[in-house]
């Protein structure tokens, strides 16, 4: 069935690539289960609608996906005008903002509605001690952490400002990857595009700073609860604007420098297994065997580890949770031993920086 679902998702994003066959009317309640794990009904309707009429999923079933991508279409909508607003509110406050993932991957799209949004990820200028500083006071109480502070919902929509986009376990390549970040900024925060329909406009990263961004953003996932396809895809849809064989150079040079090397030659198999991406838009050489790892885990695990049963006994209290991230930590020391090993060392480093982190 994984096969039959993968083909389906490749006719979904790639009008070169075949209808799949073989797919049954039992098939269908499997397909859609496996689209909601992996939080990509709107893409996989958006191929439905392109399928023979001989190969639809009986009425009732086209009817249902249909109702669920008109909503995610809907929600789309809303998320693009509140992201927009949630911009134009702090560049009143003197902060120049950058939205990261979500909307601004949705552009990248060929339907920039057929992606499930989700919350608003916003990057703002200035490092924490400004950003904090300027805005702090619009979030008492909320939960802060190294890389982001919770934010009162904006128009029913969840919002994260980040005051640094990403981090990695390893404090070496930590310091590394944040100082690429605040090489890179000014660049983003000066990315200005249109959002659809005209909710406004908004800066986003730009290619060749998501290459390496969207790559932490897969691997911070992957070591702490789990990641999807729906990620991989919009990374895929990043690698397919292209780049040059200078910008290759320099991307493998700062995913070696940052520690996101080995994470890259996984995801690059994905790429090409899942997706059959063209090895002219690979960043890096594919490696089988940490790929095929990877693709597994993303398959038990889906959307960020929602529907991971391995894991439903350590849910609940805080300390199931720390436990739960050390039985992960271990099954991956193998294959990833950097970010494994270091896991506990940052979780310590956390803890030190919230004792000494103000405003």
């Amino acid at each position: 069935m994984t096969s039959k679902f993968f083909q389906l998702l490749r006719f979904s994003i790639d009008e070169s690539q075949p209808a799949p066959e073989g797919i049954t009317a039992a098939d269908w309640p499997i397909l859609f289960r496996m689209a909601k794990e992996q939080n990509l009904q709107g893409v996989i309707f958006h191929g439905i609608n392109r399928l023979p009429k001989e190969c639809l999923p009986e009425k009732e079933m086209t009817m249902r996906w249909f109702a669920l991508s008109r909503q995610i279409a809907k929600l789309n909508t809303k998320v693009n005008v509140n992201a927009a607003k949630v911009s134009e509110t702090f560049r009143r406050k003197g902060l120049r903002t950058c939205l990261l993932k979500g909307q601004g991957n949705a552009l990248l799209y060929p339907d920039p509605h057929m992606r499930t949004p989700g919350d608003i990820d916003i990057w703002a200028e200035g490092g924490y001690k400004k950003v904090m500083k300027t805005v702090g006071y619009m979030a008492p109480g909320c939960k802060r952490c190294y890389h982001h502070t919770d934010f009162p919902d904006y128009g029913g929509t969840t919002v994260e400002l980040h005051y640094r986009p990403q981090f990695m376990n390893n404090l070496i390549s930590n310091a590394r990857l944040q100082d690429y970040f605040s090489k890179n900024a000014g660049k983003q925060f000066a990315n200005i595009v249109q959002l659809p329909d005209g909710a406004g406009s908004i800066a986003v990263p730009t290619a060749a700073f998501n290459r390496i961004y969207q790559m932490a953003h897969i691997s911070n996932h992957f070591f702490h609860e789990g990641i999807g396809l729906k990620q991989l895809l919009d990374y895929y849809y990043v690698l397919r604007q292209g780049f040059t064989a200078s910008e290759q150079e320099a991307d493998t040079r700062t995913l070696k420098r940052c520690g996101l090397y080995k994470m890259a030659t996984a995801v690059m198999y994905v790429m090409q297994k899942v997706f059959c991406l063209d090895d002219k838009y690979l960043i890096v050489k594919a490696d089988e065997r940490l790929g095929r790892f990877l693709l597994n885990e993303i398959m038990l695990s889906g959307n960020f580890g929602f529907y991971d049963k391995r894991i439903d006994k350590y849910r609940g209290s805080q300390l199931k949770k720390n436990i739960q991230r050390l039985v992960r930590d271990a099954r991956f020391m193998l294959i990833f031993p950097g970010e494994s090993l270091w896991e506990p060392v940052f979780r310590l480093y956390h803890f030190f920086w919230r004792m000494a982190a103000r405003y």
